[in-house]
């Protein structure tokens, strides 16, 4: 039976050394670190990151080519307006262009009197002052369907149909008017939000920020995650219900989806600075009561050089002491801390005591690791699990 509990040792730690490709290295770096705020800020964007898509003319919603929160590019249709003034508008483009045609005719056969003798210069010179009124009418109403997205060179009857378009890409944020209602020229029916970009407002007390310069630096927390945001303008106006100062951050790094206004925290690192050493906060544990990192032990490179430094006499020495050990096992002789050395290997990690100095969003600063020196960054389940099975194949029985 002993026999047999030793055999499967090997089987039983194999896993956990295999584990090592789930463990990540990492060197302690050391950053500039100043006095850490964490306030509140909400999420927002500029304005002209968001657009608002209004009918232009009065008229009827009459369809939607898009619902909220579906992404759109420029140039996407978005809604269908069925316009009366739409439907003036072009009946008269339609008739001016009639009237241009005709009188462009009138015109050259009266040329062609002027030359005979057959009408006076006065006639001639009010037909064509007729003409360039139709033609400018004609201009100004193509200009204006122009704009509403009409292509007026391609009408060839009225219409009452103003397509309307998205003006650059985002998704749909929200839908302001129902469908099958009437709207005036000015009102939104929708907003399109950019997604390139979000900032946050952090709200600060007086004396902080004051202290906020271009050096300041900050983290957004975000459905558990944070991330980093840099300073761009500490704004004129004091929030009057909060009473704090408002400071706008653009973040470097953002989700893909993001709820604008949403309110949430930040930290902010603040002047004066100084070097601290910082460690990712992935690699933080704690191991018997204490803040620890893990870092590699130097126990493997001492035996590799220890068996170098012993010649082949040595090795058949330890040969024999195995098999002396085995005969031990099948007599049911039992040798605490001396039959499970060759079946268990040594965690090739140890914990180090750290103390925390601040949080800096995914890093720490802390005292007790060198700048430079290594550690496990990821991965720390596996370690304390390798370094805890490894005392307990050295204590076991």
């Amino acid at each position: 039976m002993t026999k047999l509990t030793s055999s499967l040792l090997p089987l039983v730690l194999l896993p956990i050394f295999a584990l090592a490709d789930q463990i990540t290295m990492a060197h302690a770096v050391k950053k500039p670190l100043g006095k850490i705020v964490r306030t509140n800020a909400q999420i927002t964007q500029l304005s002209d990151q968001k657009q608002k898509i209004v009918s232009r003319l009065p008229g009827h919603v009459e369809k939607y080519f898009v619902t909220t929160g579906q992404q759109v590019k420029k140039g996407d249709k978005v809604a269908l307006i069925e316009s009366i003034a739409l439907s003036k508008m072009s009946a008269t483009y339609v008739a001016l262009r009639q009237q241009a045609k005709a009188a462009r005719e009138q015109l050259s056969t009266a040329k062609s009197l002027y030359k005979k003798g057959l009408t006076s210069q006065n006639d001639l010179n009010q037909m064509i002052i007729e003409i360039e009124d139709v033609l400018s009418r004609q201009s100004a109403l193509a200009s204006q369907m122009q704009s509403l997205g009409i292509k007026a060179s391609e009408l060839t009857t009225a219409t009452d149909q103003l397509t309307l378009y998205a003006h650059a890409d985002g998704i749909v944020g929200q839908i302001f008017v129902p469908l099958h209602s009437n709207v005036n020229a000015e009102d939104p029916l929708m907003s399109i939000v950019n997604q390139s970009a979000y900032y946050a407002i952090a709200y600060l007390g007086m004396d902080d920020a004051m202290k906020v310069d271009q050096k300041t630096t900050g983290f957004v927390s975000v459905a558990g995650k944070k991330y980093p945001a840099h300073f761009v303008q500490l704004l004129p106006t004091i929030d009057e219900e909060t009473q704090r100062a408002k400071v706008l951050f653009m973040m470097i790094k953002n989700p893909k989806n993001m709820l604008i206004n949403a309110f949430t925290e930040m930290d902010i690192s603040l002047a004066p600075f100084t070097e601290a050493v910082m460690v990712k906060k992935s690699s933080l544990s704690l191991f018997q009561g204490e803040w620890v990192v893990f870092t590699e032990t130097e126990h493997k490179g001492e035996e590799h050089e220890a068996e170098e430094a012993h010649g082949h006499d040595e090795h058949e020495s330890a040969h024999e002491h195995e098999e002396d050990h085995d005969e031990a096992h099948e007599e049911g002789e039992e040798h605490e801390g001396h039959g499970g050395h060759e079946e268990h290997e040594e965690a090739p990690y140890a914990p180090k005591v750290v103390k925390i100095i601040a949080y800096n969003g995914d890093e720490v600063a802390v005292e007790g690791i060198k700048a430079g020196e290594e550690y496990v960054s990821d991965g720390v389940y596996f370690v304390k699990s390798m370094i805890l099975k490894s005392s307990l194949g050295e204590h076991g029985h």
